[in-house]
């Protein structure tokens, strides 16, 4: 028999002990048809009222809580009637839900719900807390995110709010015993945050009991936006089974890992270098110039008809979404040798000069200290003569069976929206369109939304790999080639078609399949039953990788 239920919203208060009520309905039910009729005084509910304890933020919304407890009672007691033909009287008005009022990342939870020495007492915690990113939190919140996790560490400024909730309901049930679960922005699963919450949860000695993987969530408001949303159940450590539920589908598993997938307690860590002895894979180049190194095509145009000196001025440039979609967009880069011939074209000198005040206009200083250097991108990273470079979107579609990775061998400029592995070795490019990188990058690394935000620091620097042969490099070649004639046999078409679950060409997709069994041959002999086993091997084999590894733990 459930004995106390807190809640940290009001809204929770009223699901729940619906939902309570109906599964004690269905239990008498049950024991209707085992026992050939009903059981006398079986309106004495064991889910009361009294159970149910909460905090609520405003005064006004705590009493309404309380009046949803009622209303809910009300209704349970109806439907009760309906099925068995009787029901507690609705009046007079039995003891309410214990609604504290006050700021639940302030109160000691504990005396919102105190202990109790009774034996056989079950305390669950459940809610709906804000989903709120550091970047719009208010000075209030960002004071609660202080209170909550400064005991424990010093860098907890970049996550979530409901983080908060998360640690102070592991605390809580470490302490008493008792079970949580909150709904939350799948962001506490992913990328750097995993490793900023889940280590101070798992030293409580709390584990993950359940948890529903992503999904999207909506509500009925006008233009409302999707979030795409976990729930995570947190308890004491034990022997238990766990329970993992995604699309409907509920799967007994050993462990839950913070990914949210069957595996131990392991967390990726970002890493400043390769820990696979992969080449160098480098941010793109940002401009920070109002938008004046930047040309359309009709631009470089007409600049090039007008001052056909500026060709060795021009390259192509790309971002995430040149490459994806085919946008074609040309840049100005005008390297230190070449500022006299810049200057001497009067529109390219004109929007330098546009740069400098651009720049020296700007609230950050070292944004201002560049503009010394107008000519020149305000970030600039590689080699950019290289013969080749293979081009990696930072953000990309979830809805795509595999990465977009693209070779690039024109000269043109990467920009800060994607990455680049300049004159790297062909075969790095069918490491990166793999299925096994896909599966990846999409669990250890940030979500936009629901959309792959590629990191070369921890998705590309972790990445697990066995030491290759000169034979198996060399397959792998064959296969970033194999690939790259399969995307030219469809001219004009772009990546974002190429790619597309409904459009993708039969010989694309076979490339690619082709890619997969030779590379996960080389893993374990053989292809990999499914993403899930996928997953397992490359958490096994980063945990190995790691052991003795000091720069995968850097800060």
């Amino acid at each position: 028999q459930i004995k106390k239920s807190p809640l940290c919203e009001k809204k929770e208060g009223f699901s729940v002990r619906h939902e309570l009520r109906k599964l004690e309905m269905r239990i008498f039910q049950r024991q209707d048809e085992l026992n050939g009729g009903q059981a006398a005084h079986r309106w004495e509910s064991g889910v009361r009222l009294s159970n149910f304890y909460g905090i609520e933020l405003a005064d006004f919304a705590a009493e309404t809580a309380k009046l949803s407890l009622w209303i809910a009672e009300y209704q349970m007691n109806q439907r009760f009637k309906s099925l068995f033909g009787e029901a507690p009287p609705d009046f007079p008005l039995q003891q309410g839900g214990n609604i504290t009022h006050g700021n639940a990342l302030r109160l000691d939870w504990s005396e919102a719900c105190a202990p109790s020495d009774d034996e056989g007492i079950e305390t669950y915690l459940v809610g709906n807390p804000p989903y709120l990113g550091s970047t719009w939190q208010n000075a209030n919140q960002k004071s609660d995110m202080g209170h909550v996790f400064s005991p424990f560490t010093k860098t907890y400024k970049n996550l979530d709010y409901v983080s908060a909730w998360y640690l102070k309901g592991a605390e809580y049930s470490a302490g008493q015993n008792a079970q949580c679960a909150f709904v939350a922005t799948n962001s506490i699963c992913q990328g750097y945050s995993v490793g900023l919450l889940w280590p101070l949860i798992f030293n409580l000695g709390v584990e993950i009991g359940f948890a529903h993987q992503s999904f999207k969530w909506k509500n009925l408001a006008a233009n409302n936006a999707g979030v795409t949303c976990v729930i995570v159940g947190m308890r004491p450590v034990s022997e238990q089974q766990k329970t993992l539920f995604h699309d409907g589908i509920a799967r007994q598993v050993k462990d839950i890992g913070p990914y949210l997938i069957e595996m131990p307690n392991i967390i990726v860590n970002k890493a400043s270098r390769p820990l696979n002895n992969l080449p160098l894979m480098e941010y793109g180049n940002k401009p920070t110039d109002g938008g004046n190194f930047i040309l359309s095509p009709q631009e470089k145009n007409e600049l090039l008809e007008r001052h056909p000196e500026s060709k060795s001025l021009i390259r192509r440039f790309y971002g995430s979404q040149e490459l994806i979609k085919g946008i074609e967009r040309w840049c100005l880069w005008i390297k230190d040798e070449d500022l006299d011939l810049a200057h001497s074209i009067p529109p390219i000198s004109e929007r330098i000069e546009s740069v400098r005040e651009f720049r020296s206009n700007s609230t950050a200083k070292s944004t201002r200290d560049y503009s010394v250097y107008a000519h020149r991108f305000r970030q600039v990273q590689g080699n950019h003569d290289a013969e080749h470079c293979i081009v990696i979107p930072r953000v990309s579609s979830e809805n795509r069976p595999y990465l977009p990775v693209d070779l690039i061998t024109d000269g043109s400029i990467i920009q800060d929206r994607a990455f680049a592995i300049y004159d790297g070795p062909i075969w790095i490019m069918s490491i990166i369109a793999s299925r096994l990188h896909q599966q990846w990058i999409a669990t250890v690394c940030v979500r936009m939304r629901s959309d792959f935000s590629y990191s070369n620091t921890l998705g590309y620097n972790t990445f697990p790999i066995p030491k290759l042969t000169e034979e198996e490099k060399q397959a792998l070649e064959t296969h970033a080639w194999n690939i790259i004639a399969a995307r030219e046999a469809h001219p004009g078409k772009t990546i974002a078609w190429l790619y597309d679950a409904k459009t993708m060409p039969d010989n694309l997709l076979s490339a690619h399949q082709a890619l997969d069994d030779t590379l996960e041959k080389i893993y374990i002999g053989r292809p990999f039953k499914n993403d899930t086993e996928r997953l397992e091997h490359l958490f096994k084999r980063y945990a190995e990788m790691t052991a003795n590894n000091k720069d995968a733990a850097n800060a």
